[in-house]
């Protein structure tokens, strides 16, 4: 039995920093749609109407084309405009691996991701929230209460603020530290006021 160490963080920074140097507009415009278009055609992938495919040969093909991508392509890190790879043994691990349950939230508003298999007939977990969209200072509150209003929403995942006291959060300047600290207190508030108080984000 060969034993594989899991690949970790500090795995990621280092080959973040010596993988194949590639400009992020090559990697967007060639390489990725490159690739898709062969392993589309070598595992001859096509939904027609389906959105998400239910046939099992097209399930099991999707994946096939899935891990070749990642094995081939890897990952392209943006802030060193490099690519890190990953063995098959790594990917191997990470699926065999990963975690079967965790909890968010707490109290009554606790609720629980967990695994899935094709076919589950559990309720799936449920995020909702402006995923990461730029929202204004008067209706940050209101639309992230609206989301916790949602009795389907087991979680919030949360806008960014546009600006704070009227100030532009500029990456990297004081005022983007403070309008991440503000995002979480308005959201827990937001979730105080829909009657979820302990609701995850």
């Amino acid at each position: 039995m060969t034993f594989t160490k899991s690949f970790t963080c500090y795995d990621f920074y280092d080959r973040a920093k010596k993988g194949e140097k590639i400009s992020q507009d090559d990697w967007d415009l060639m390489t990725i749609p490159m690739k898709s278009a062969e392993l589309k055609q070598k595992y001859k992938l096509d939904f027609g109407n389906e959105i998400v495919p239910t046939d099992m040969d097209m399930v099991d093909n999707l994946f096939k084309a899935g891990f070749e991508m990642l094995l081939e392509c890897g990952i392209y890190c943006t802030d060193t405009h490099r690519v890190v790879k990953y063995t098959e043994d790594e990917i191997w691990d990470a699926i065999n691996n990963v975690q079967k349950e965790f909890s968010l939230g707490d109290a009554r508003d606790r609720t629980y991701v967990r695994k899935r298999k094709i076919g589950d007939k559990r309720k799936p977990h449920v995020q909702g929230g402006p995923t990461g969209a730029p929202v204004s200072e008067d209706m940050f509150i209101p639309i992230h209460m609206s989301y916790a209003m949602e009795k389907e929403c087991d979680t919030i995942v949360n806008g960014v603020l546009k600006s704070i006291m009227g100030k532009s959060a500029v990456p990297g300047s004081p005022y983007e530290i403070l309008a991440a600290k503000t995002e979480t207190r308005l959201i827990k508030q937001a979730c105080a006021l829909a009657g979820r108080p302990c609701m995850g984000i």
